[in-house]
Parts: C-alpha cells; sequence; structure tokens
C-alpha cells in the first residue's frame, strides 16, 4: 500500500479554479483536496477533470500532499477516478459511505484506474467520508473494508451539510453536538487500525480562535489531525494544535532507547527512574517524532 503519513490539517477546494487551489495550498495545510464533488458546480465538472493533473503538480510542488473527493457513481465516479490518476495522488475521498462493499467497489475501480494509467498497483489510499447516520452506524466495517483505508474519522457540519441536515443537530461554536459521533468514529478507525484519523470539520464560530479550540478537542480525542476550514489563519491555528512542542519531543527522544531496549526483550512495558511506560504509547510518540522530522524541528 502507498505510504501513510500524518495529516494535521486537510483543506477542501473546488477544483475548477486553479489560482484558488494554488492560494489554499500556498496557506500553509499538510493536505489539500481537490474536491470534484459539492465544491465544483456541476457546469465546471469536466473542466475541473481536464484541470486535475496540473493542479496536483501545484499542490505537490508546494509541499503539499493530494487528496481528492469524487462524486458517488451516478454522477460522474468512474470519470473523477480516471481524470485524478497521476504519480502526485495521494489519497482519493470516496462520498457519503454507509458500507464496507462501497469501499471495496470503489477500491476495485481505483486498481483498474491505476493499472490503466502504469502506477503502481496500491499507491493511492482511501479516506472514506461519513455523511450519513447509517455510515455512523457502520463505520468499524467500513473503516475495515480495505487496507488502503488510512484517513478517516467523524466531522462536524451545519443543519446545510449532508450529517447535519440529516441529523438534524444545531451547530454550535464549540462542536459539543458532534462529540458522540467524532468519538464513536474514533473508536471504531482505531480498532479497525486506521493510522491517521482526520476529524474536524467547521463548528458555527469560523475564525483562527475558534478553529484553534476545535482542533485541540480533536486531538485530546485522538484524532490525528483536522478537516479544517480555508482561511489562513484556521489552518495555522490547526497546524499548531498538531504540532508537537519541543519539550515534548526532548522528553521523548531522552527516554526513547530505554522503551525500545524494552521492547527489542520483548517487555511490555518499561522502567525509566521511578515511572513506568506502557510500551504501547511507542506507537504515539513515533508518529510524532516522525512528524517532527518532516517539520525540520529535530533532526
Amino acid at each position: 500500500m502507498g505510504n501513510a503519513h500524518l495529516i494535521r490539517t486537510l483543506v477542501f477546494v473546488g477544483g475548477h479554479n486553479p489560482d484558488r487551489i494554488r492560494s489554499i495550498a500556498e496557506s500553509g495545510p499538510d493536505a489539500v483536496c481537490i474536491d470534484l464533488e459539492d465544491s465544483t458546480p456541476l457546469r465546471f465538472k469536466n473542466e475541473a477533470r481536464a484541470g486535475f493533473r496540473d493542479a496536483a503538480k501545484v499542490i505537490a510542488s508546494i509541499g503539499a500532499y493530494v487528496f481528492a473527493r469524487t462524486n458517488m457513481p451516478s454522477t460522474g465516479m468512474a470519470d473523477d477516478i480516471d481524470a485524478c490518476m497521476c504519480p502526485e495522488l495521494h489519497c482519493l475521498s470516496v462520498p457519503k459511505v454507509e458500507s464496507a462493499q462501497q469501499v471495496v467497489d470503489f477500491v476495485a475501480m481505483i486498481e483498474e484506474a491505476e493499472q490503466g494509467h502504469g502506477l503502481e498497483v496500491g499507491s493511492v489510499l482511501v479516506r472514506p467520508i461519513i455523511e450519513t447516520a447509517h455510515g455512523v452506524r457502520m463505520a468499524y466495517e467500513i473503516a475495515d473494508a480495505s487496507p488502503r483505508v488510512a484517513y478517516l474519522g467523524g466531522v462536524e457540519g451545519g443543519v446545510f451539510g449532508d450529517l447535519g441536515g440529516q441529523l438534524g443537530y444545531q451547530q454550535t461554536d464549540t462542536g459539543t453536538e458532534t462529540l458522540y459521533l467524532r468519538s464513536k468514529i474514533l473508536v471504531d478507525v482505531r480498532a479497525a487500525g486506521v493510522p491517521f484519523p482526520i476529524g474536524g470539520g467547521m463548528t458555527a464560530r469560523k475564525d483562527g480562535e475558534g478553529a484553534r479550540e476545535f482542533a485541540a478537542e480533536n486531538r485530546m480525542l485522538g484524532y490525528s489531525g483536522v478537516h479544517c476550514g480555508t482561511l489562513p489563519e484556521m489552518i495555522a491555528a490547526s497546524n499548531e494544535v498538531f504540532t508537537p512542542a519541543r519539550e515534548e519531543l526532548d522528553g521523548w527522544l531522552e527516554i526513547l532507547p530505554t522503551l525500545e531496549a524494552a521492547e527489542a526483550e520483548g517487555l511490555q512495558v518499561a522502567h525509566v527512574g521511578d515511572k513506568v511506560y506502557d510500551l504501547v504509547g511507542l506507537v504515539r510518540v513515533r508518529e510524532q517524532l516522525t512528524l517532527a522530522r518532516r517539520l525540520g524541528i529535530i533532526d
């Protein structure tokens, strides 16, 4: 499978405006999702498909990972997948997923497209998007449907979003109304072994400080990153929340040799001074250290 990476911030942008795509990518998100579905008006769908590969090159050249969201099978999914196949593509998002079979079918289409375009089979990862009540209920089965599923999580949204409109909750500045569904989906995706859950979305409060507070809650729950708004201050605040502090990194680096020595001996815990460390925590520590090296915070 393709290499999954910890994504602190994922931003969606319509595929029909190259200037906006570049501007969003330059605002600092870890990943940009070219949304060929809802964010691209119907009259611009073909234009967005035709320009996808050029847009993907721009995003990748700036240093962000390239995601894309397709339409549904009845509204152009096959055409979207074909248009998106290029070396820069990191992950494809499938909308409104309600079953494992939808993921299986989506993956089969991707594999055929990879072969047809000369890409390595398995190189494109998958992010199912849960946008219905039934999708929330089936989150574990969806997450467990394919080893390509690398990013999945519960998100916030207003009444004019698919999930908010279906569930009927009242959107607030804090996102409390989706705490249960974000928590439930997180447990499901972790149980299924999804490496980097991306939660978030936008609350009714759309500014930098609101984004920071909501990102902090998602990190507290156990998410690796967030789907956040497009404002530069929202992206910067969310990135900051999901970036480990230097003090935290130095502490991990100090005890890491002892923990890894215990791991090599087949132990479950390690003792450092008067503290006991369960070695299951090494997974998260290594993720954070890898992120810090990618960002140039540590060597």
